[in-house]
């Protein structure tokens, strides 16, 4: 995905619908961040002919996609406000070595989030 030093990279949301799920679990004192499940709400792209099928079917035009807990913290510290070395820090802090290496989860997360377009990993402006 991408090379080189993560530390200053900021993980961003797309705009995509989601909601919360359940009770509040570990997380951080940080507003905005609750430790509740995350559940995203991606919207199915059918063809003429799945769409036909999915009519008559009764199918759900949404699909449900309920996040693991630290996924979920990490969906909700990524404001674009953060960038990747402090997200890392804060999960370290809650999560311990349940989530050890931390750096390496972490990318292998955004890179689900990207794979999936519901986030993006912008680069830090360079200084003049």
């Amino acid at each position: 995905m991408i090379e080189g030093n993560w530390d200053d990279f900021i993980p961003v949301r797309l705009p995509v619908e989601w909601e919360y799920r359940g009770d509040p679990g570990l997380h951080p004192d940080i507003d905005g961040v609750t430790g509740k499940e995350v559940v995203l709400l991606i919207q199915k792209r059918f063809t003429r002919f799945e769409k036909i099928l999915a009519k008559l079917m009764k199918a759900p035009k949404v699909v449900r996609r309920t996040m693991h807990p630290t996924q979920s913290m990490l969906w909700e510290l990524m404001n674009g406000e953060r960038n990747f070395s402090e997200i890392c820090n804060i999960m370290k802090s809650v999560y311990h070595e349940e989530i050890a290496p931390v750096e390496e989860r972490i990318k292998a997360y955004l890179e689900v989030f990207v794979r999936l377009n519901v986030a993006t990993v912008l680069k830090p402006k360079e200084e003049e």
